[in-house]
């Protein structure tokens, strides 16, 4: 990618099983100026990832039935290729975004989706570029706040991860002086902002999704707001004079 023309050529893989929509999503896509590449079937675009790696930005993936076949591609292109994967579906119940949120999907979008939604799309891949968000606070002092530090903490956290599937249910061996916001509590959380939309995601409905022990209202209220200041000041930095704000709480 030109990072001159940055968003422009960003390499969008497009999976789903329904033909007719590969090609309203492609329409899209190229609208927003980035370089498209769509298949209907799971094995081949897994073929074409494992060749083509380095040209794959980004993947928008459908929930494809049966389950293990989105949940195969989320794993292979977040853990293996560190390639940020978004996921789409008619289906928006929270227990279903819950599910591919915390086994690392960066977003879930509703179907059908909007062109205003696939341009912001490009945040997704300015997070991977920077590896993980708590090392951004290294150079950002006034967000110092946005840690999270799962060394912290280990053994309570990997025995919720064991009896909850991943899910973190009670926060009360993680409130120190203040609250450490692990990589998983801070999932559950984007989980929440996403299936809420951000702009109905309000601490007490956040709190009423995430359901877990002990965590506050003002915590989350807190949290909200860090994330809002770390990404005005993180694409600030990136973009250096084209100051572009964020549309969305990622």
């Amino acid at each position: 990618m030109d990072q001159e023309l940055w968003p422009s050529g960003l390499g969008v893989l497009v999976i789903d099983n329904n033909f007719s929509y590969l090609k309203v999503m492609e329409e899209l896509l190229i609208k927003c100026s980035y370089k498209v590449t769509t298949y209907n079937n799971v094995r081949e675009a897994m073929s074409f990832i494992y060749a083509n790696q380095q040209s794959v930005d980004l993947i928008i993936c459908d929930l494809f039935f049966p389950t293990e076949d989105t949940l195969l591609i989320l794993r292979e292109a977040t853990s293996k290729f560190g390639i940020p994967t978004v996921i789409m579906s008619s289906n928006g119940d929270t227990s279903t975004v819950m599910k591919y949120i915390t086994n690392g999907a960066s977003d879930f979008l509703i179907k059908p989706l909007r062109i205003e939604e696939l341009k912001n799309i490009w945040q997704h891949v300015f997070r991977k570029q920077i590896g993980a968000e708590h090392r951004m606070c290294n150079n950002v002092q006034h967000i110092d706040q946005l840690s999270f530090r799962t060394t912290e903490a280990t053994a309570t956290l990997d025995s919720e991860i064991r009896e909850n599937n991943g899910m973190v249910t009670d926060i009360q061996d993680l409130r120190k002086s203040r609250l450490i916001w692990t990589m998983q509590l801070h999932r559950q959380f984007i989980a929440a902002v996403n299936s809420l939309g951000a702009d109905k995601a309000v601490p007490k409905k956040i709190l009423e999704i995430m359901k877990v022990k002990h965590l506050t209202r003002e915590q989350i209220a807190s949290h909200l707001q860090v994330i809002n200041s770390f990404w005005y000041i993180y694409i600030y930095l990136l973009v250096q004079d084209k100051y572009i704000a964020p549309t969305v709480v990622a």
